[in-house]
């Protein structure tokens, strides 16, 4: 502390206004003016406001108070206009338009391959057709040179012939049910693939109790689609005669029922059954349930001693179904 905040003063130092000379020695280093004595002032709680203070500055009227203007450095030009902002787009459409387009021109793509594998294995068996039938006999069955198909192909066991419908096929046989599924009679790598008998029947077919014969279900009309067709008791109808030639003969053969199986339904390749009833049971099992029955049906099941097959898919599509048309000998 220093010495002038430590000093303190003694009753004795304090001038007496009654004496002479008091007053003068109070105001000395003071103005000459008279000094006016000041009116007490009235102590208030802090929590108290003025009440003298200008409305302007009160609380109750602060928040109304109108700001000082900004100075003219900082104020905003009256011509001056904000940009436009940029809205923005969301990524998501864009995507949705090119994942659209790509899907189009995918299916642009399998359409166009599709169209070009149909004219190519079109353009194949109607060249086979014309170089290797040399006539057709009197009932209108063509005639076959296997000669002269065996050096183009020496798979070749038989050939298939449905009037009326384009099946008109060489068939071919070979150690696995796969090959021929996508390749054409030439050799030629194709969905179309081939007419071929299965690769547990003995060759050239008609020698074990059911010969198994299967094609595919194209979307064009062509192999075995008119097959699926017969699911339909009309189109079965309409198809009164299949022929189907060897080396050796000509078996004409009759449709005994068409029937819709799941391609696990393995009866429907198995070549000999056993008992002395095998087949007589399988026949009537393929009756019950059949989509198309030939009227007289049960009688030529009940008697049949070989029968054939004819096996295609339902469709193009990921079903596992397949349509089975069984067929009975009239004459060899």
């Amino acid at each position: 502390m220093s010495d002038y905040q430590g000093k303190r003063f003694k009753a004795s130092q304090i001038p007496d206004p009654s004496k002479p000379g008091a007053a003068h020695a109070a105001q000395q280093g003071r103005t000459s003016s008279p000094q006016q004595p000041r009116a007490p002032r009235s102590v208030t709680p802090a929590t108290h406001r003025r009440q003298d203070a200008p409305a302007a500055y009160r609380p109750s009227s602060y928040s109304n108070a109108k700001k000082p203007p900004r100075s003219s450095s900082h104020a905003a030009p009256s011509d001056y206009t904000e940009p436009p902002r940029k809205k923005r787009r969301s990524i998501i459409p864009i995507l949705l338009i090119i994942v659209g387009i790509g899907l189009i021109v995918a299916a642009a793509a399998i359409f166009i391959n599709a169209q070009i594998g149909y004219k190519q294995a079109s353009d194949s068996y109607q060249k086979i057709e014309k170089q290797y039938i040399s006539d057709k006999d009197a009932s209108g069955v063509p005639i076959i040179d296997f000669d002269a198909l065996a050096q183009t192909n020496p798979e070749i066991v038989g050939w298939i012939y449905v009037p009326g419908t384009n099946i008109n096929y060489p068939v071919v046989q070979t150690n696995n049910n796969s090959k021929y599924l996508n390749t054409l009679f030439d050799g030629t790598a194709n969905a179309s693939g081939a007419i071929f008998l299965d690769s547990d029947d003995t060759a050239p077919g008609m020698v074990d109790q059911q010969t198994t014969i299967y094609g595919h279900h194209m979307n064009d009309g062509s192999m075995f689609n008119v097959i699926s067709d017969t699911t339909d008791q009309a189109t079965f109808d309409s198809i009164e005669y299949v022929y189907y030639i060897t080396r050796d003969a000509t078996y004409k053969l009759r449709p005994l029922a068409t029937k819709v199986v799941e391609d696990t339904y393995s009866k429907a390749r198995t070549s000999n059954f056993e008992g002395d009833d095998g087949l007589k049971n399988y026949l009537s099992e393929m009756l019950d349930g059949a989509s198309a029955v030939a009227s007289d049906a049960t009688d030529r099941a009940a008697s049949a001693t070989k029968v054939v097959t004819l096996v295609t898919c339902r469709s193009l599509s990921l079903s596992n179904t397949r349509a089975v048309m069984v067929l009975t000998p009239v004459e060899e």
